[in-house]
């Protein structure tokens, strides 16, 4: 067999770029020089360009908050599960878990996010994330919280932001109040964002969802209304959904932008994917497109790229629907009956050490 060492270093990169993140921890201990390479952060970044080029575009990790099956799987249309091993013990979260993914990581929280973790599923390296300032007793009664996870290009660097919606009482009246925070890998700590005044009387779902999309820019989902948080200047900013009837989705992401489902027409079958264009106070919804009308589900969950959904069915649980296969009338694939969570995943080798 001729040696690998006659190929020169461009072409070593631009092989290992195309390996699965389990063959690429396999190859570190090949040599020193291919060790060098695949811990480059240079090298990491063309890996997750070329992962989002070749994943299919509806991998998902689900949580299954307890029972038998309790755990995190990978799932993808038309392939097995894949269980998860989660780098500390399950019952730190149970069932009350805040779970986001961004480029091949995870970001896991307890309910009241008084522990966190950034973690690679795939490498199954994790970061215990320093304790937030904010807990449970800076309020007087309930309060909830939100987390947004993204990487910010411009700074090169994974930040978290921290929502917490809570309540002072003074005998007589109620005060609703936000208060945020913003974690920095680089930094490895967490900064108060103030949070405008005339927004503390906004109502979140406690189910709700955040994204964040490709013009910089996260979302935080209200019972009428939502935030934005520009990750650049870092300003909060209220927005209306559209005026179409029922919303039938989480926030979703669509190519880079915000989009939800909405169901309207005389007899509310029409369900309608609408999309957010424009940014800062001046946005706009511009309906893209009708699903199916005779598509039976409660809820669309993800957008995942070329027509696919991840939605549910409270009959049957959550599935997998091509929408693009519109003569399809039994739009069940892999239906998994059980999960309290799930985010789009893309598998990356970011973080191949601890940081």
């Amino acid at each position: 067999m001729a040696s690998i060492n006659h190929l020169d270093e461009e072409m070593i990169f631009r092989i290992l770029s195309l390996l699965p993140v389990l063959s690429l921890l396999r190859y570190k201990s090949v040599c020193k020089s291919w060790k060098s390479i695949i811990s480059e952060p240079h090298f990491i970044q063309a890996h997750l360009t070329v992962s989002h080029s070749k994943q299919p575009p509806y991998s998902v990790l689900r949580v299954v908050p307890k029972g038998a099956l309790e755990g995190f799987y990978i799932e993808t249309r038309g392939e097995d599960s894949v269980k998860l091993t989660l780098p500390v013990p399950e019952y730190m979260f149970g069932m009350n878990i805040h779970v986001c993914s961004c480029n091949g990581l995870v970001t896991l929280a307890d309910v009241f996010v008084g522990v966190l973790y950034i973690w690679n599923p795939l490498t199954r390296l994790f970061k215990l994330l320093p304790k937030s300032n904010i807990g449970p007793n800076c309020f007087d009664l309930r309060f909830t919280n939100s987390i947004g996870f993204w990487f910010d290009s411009v700074s090169n660097d994974y930040k978290i932001l921290r929502l917490v919606f809570g309540s002072f009482s003074d005998g007589n009246n109620h005060l609703d109040v936000i208060v945020a925070e913003l974690y920095s890998v680089n930094a490895d700590s967490w900064e108060e964002i103030r949070v405008p005044k005339e927004m503390h009387g906004f109502r979140r779902d406690p189910f709700s969802k955040c994204v964040c999309v490709n013009t910089g820019v996260l979302y935080i989902e209200g019972m009428e209304e939502f935030l934005s948080f520009d990750l650049h200047d870092e300003v909060f900013r209220l927005h209306q959904y559209p005026n179409s009837g029922k919303r039938m989705s989480y926030f979703l992401n669509f190519y880079g932008s915000l989009a939800v489902i909405m169901k309207s027409g005389g007899d509310g079958s029409v369900l309608s994917l609408w999309k957010l264009d424009g940014v800062g106070n001046n946005v706009s919804w511009t309906k893209m497109f009708n699903i199916e009308p005779n598509l039976k589900m409660d809820l669309v969950v993800l957008y995942l790229g070329d027509a696919h959904f991840l939605a549910l069915d409270s009959d049957v649980g959550f599935f997998f629907y091509d929408d693009g296969k519109k003569e399809n009338k039994t739009p069940l694939a892999r239906v998994f009956r059980r999960g309290m969570s799930a985010v789009q995943f893309t598998g990356s080798p970011c973080f191949t050490r601890r940081v």
